[in-house]
């Protein structure tokens, strides 16, 4: 007897194994009660993931891309459970429960996770003390409580909280406090009213001062650079109080130089010697000649661009790290639209197969310029543009200032710049006229950045103004010596925006939105008389994707050189108006997709836009990211035509679509 209630024990045991054993797909995990943070939120929180769709399943099982199916383990249910009290507790929900259930179906071996909430009321911030901050000065301290503020009115938010100590953290380390560090947090929950008190205790240590610079480089330039000359670039001088933003900047600037293959530059925590610090730059430099061929992969002008080039490069040009660069390059543009078959057979100046260009230049770059940080850039250059309707031929010079900008300011980047520049146009339209022009401009481009990833941007902006005024100059010279002045006076100004929304906490789903607005004003003379590479374009891969690169320009045109253009305009607009909205989405670490819609539009003057005149574009891409940039692939479709008011669904499908490659996101 006893015999048989053994084996009959185990045989249950056996077949409540055999159960557990079995693989059932996770079909679904649905929450019940959560409505503070939307399900997405807490599914990107918790340890167990539904298994993917049948099109991700299908891809994986013949390709590295997709997701194969997920299967559901009930051991992941407690780490669940932990991780969902830990992020309500973070958000000030300290009474929030949970729960759970699971169903099994047998029939087609799959299982739903059931997760159920109860969030409670959150809990106000009360009071909050700081500790461990009685030495720090007035002139350190003040601005400290200012970035420590906490609004007692809030919902207690840990993320808010740790992200306002990371701040006043930085604040400590700019002002001399290289230790300075947070000791703890004491959070006391007073449940029964539903607050929250904190104590908040700092070690700041010593304020230290920089004592000296060190300089130990190595590699085949070091010889050929000056000690005092690195020293000077990173400016960093002795007596300063330590602050480590000023050292980061300086280990940019070095960078900057071209110098170096690797720099370190850094507060040497060890050789500490009562409250003084020295700073140690690190850095291997390279040979001071360098010559180089080079593959062109780009999108200027938003068309994507392929060919060679080749240059020179001095380091430390004359001393004071200058750069002296000597390249030459050309390319062929909007490839995919290419006529391959007829382009040996009919290739001349005239014809419109084989569009591109030809680029000569020189550089001289100069960091640290006048003593203080700005990068100086002078470059002359020759290029030759080839497009459809003009060949433009263009000689210059230019001089830019590159100013060091804070980057807790709005403004945080900022150059200026003086450009002259001798255009000669020719129109083929116009049985091959050729206009030439003067051009003597001064502008500013300044903005905001604050996206937070070049490469794949998930959250922050990039807020840019350019703005430049032309031929002022000229003119007041021709007016004072008695001669009439035949160009035209003309001023620019474009304003680029976009913005960078993060929509789950991996950060693999991002929205985001473009605007672009520019204006384009002879205030003597007349559109005739308006250089060609000043004129606004859309249209092409990092513009309305539905059209080819420069395709939208306005549809009637005025004279120029004497000839009239009817139908269409071989110079483009004086008024911009586009933008974007995209939803981007990583498949995984290196594949990703996009949905896009893309709008706008030139006029040949702001007050001729119209609304039914803006082009509207949709369509979806892949994304492919490496190190160096993403490269994509987009295929872009006409929704709204203005050249004849119809919409895609009235047309041919595929015949509205274009094609285009392009290195980078488009915005």
């Amino acid at each position: 007897m006893y015999k048989k209630i053994i084996l009959i024990f185990l045989i249950f045991n056996f077949a409540a194994l055999a159960q557990e054993m079995e693989e059932y797909e996770l079909r679904s995990i649905n929450f019940f009660g959560n409505n503070v943070f939307s399900s997405s939120v807490l599914k990107d929180i918790i340890y167990s993931e539904e298994s993917p769709g049948w099109f991700w399943k299908f891809l994986h099982s013949f390709t590295p891309l997709g997701k194969g199916k997920i299967n559901f383990d009930s051991s992941f249910i407690s780490t669940d459970l932990q991780a969902l009290k830990d992020f309500y507790n973070a958000n000030g929900y300290f009474k929030a429960s949970f729960s759970y259930s699971y169903d099994i179906d047998t029939t087609n071996k799959t299982a739903d996770l059931n997760y159920f909430i109860k969030e409670g009321e959150p809990s106000i911030k009360r009071n909050h003390i700081y500790y461990g901050l009685d030495d720090v000065p007035p002139p350190v301290l003040y601005p400290m409580w200012d970035l420590l503020h906490i609004d007692t009115n809030q919902v207690y938010i840990q993320f808010t909280l740790q992200q306002k100590i990371n701040s006043s953290l930085n604040h400590l380390w700019n002002n001399g406090y290289m230790f300075g560090r947070l000791d703890s947090t004491i959070i006391f929950k007073d449940t029964s009213v539903n607050r929250a008190d904190l104590d908040i205790y700092f070690t700041t240590g010593n304020r230290y001062t920089i004592d000296t610079i060190i300089v130990e480089t190595k590699g085949e330039g070091a010889d050929e650079v000056k000690e005092d000359l690195l020293r000077d670039v990173t400016g960093i001088k002795a007596g300063e109080f330590y602050n480590l933003e000023k050292i980061r900047r300086g280990q940019v600037r070095l960078f900057r130089t071209g110098l170096f293959n690797s720099v370190l530059l850094s507060g040497v925590e060890q050789d500490t010697s009562g409250n003084l610090v020295p700073v140690k730059l690190e850095g291997s430099i390279g040979m001071v000649n360098e010559l180089a061929p080079e593959i062109i992969m780009n999108n200027q002008q938003s068309a994507f661009n392929v060919g060679l080039g080749a240059s020179y490069i001095r380091k430390n040009f004359l001393g004071d790290a200058r750069r002296l660069t000597l390249s030459s390059s050309f390319g062929v543009q909007d490839i995919f639209n290419l006529d391959f078959s007829n382009l040996v057979r009919r290739f001349s100046f005239r014809d419109t197969t084989l569009l591109g260009f030809f680029e000569a230049r020189t550089k001289l770059e100069q960091p640290y310029l006048f003593g203080r940080p700005i990068y100086g850039i002078w470059e002359n250059y020759a290029t030759i543009n080839k497009q459809k309707n003009f060949n433009n031929t263009i000689y210059g010079s230019k001089l830019t200032f590159e100013f060091e900008m804070p980057r807790y300011t709005f403004i945080n980047f900022l150059s200026t710049f003086y450009n002259v520049e001798v255009s000669n146009e020719v129109y083929r339209i116009n049985n091959d006229s050729l206009s030439r022009k003067l051009i003597s401009a001064i502008g500013a481009d300044f903005g905001s950045t604050t996206a937070d990833n070049i490469l794949f941007p998930t959250r922050g902006h990039n807020i840019s103004f350019q703005l430049e005024e032309a031929n002022l100059l000229p003119y007041l010279v021709s007016k004072a010596s008695g001669r009439e002045y035949t160009g035209a006076l003309f001023y620019k100004a474009l304003v680029s925006t976009s913005f960078y929304f993060s929509l789950s906490r991996k950060d693999d789903a991002v929205f985001g939105l473009k605007t672009k607005v520019g204006h384009l004003q002879a205030y003597y003379g007349d559109y005739a008389g308006l250089p060609l590479n000043r004129t606004f374009y859309a249209g092409g891969s990092n513009s309305v994707r539905g059209w080819r690169a420069n395709e939208l320009v306005p549809f009637d045109a005025p004279r120029i050189s004497g000839s009239p253009i009817r139908g269409i305009n071989a110079k483009g607009g004086t008024f911009l108006f586009e933008g974007a909205a995209e939803y981007r989405y990583k498949l995984h670490e290196n594949i990703g997709t996009a949905l896009f819609a893309d709008y706008g539009n030139t006029w040949l003057n702001y007050k001729q836009f119209r609304f039914d005149n803006i082009a509207v574009a949709v369509g979806l891409g892949v994304r492919y990211y490496t190190p160096i940039a993403p490269f994509r692939l987009d295929f872009g479709f006409k929704f709204y035509d203005p050249s004849d008011k119809k919409l895609l669904f009235d047309k041919k499908f595929f015949s509205q679509m274009e094609i285009h490659f392009g290195i980078g996101e488009a915005f």
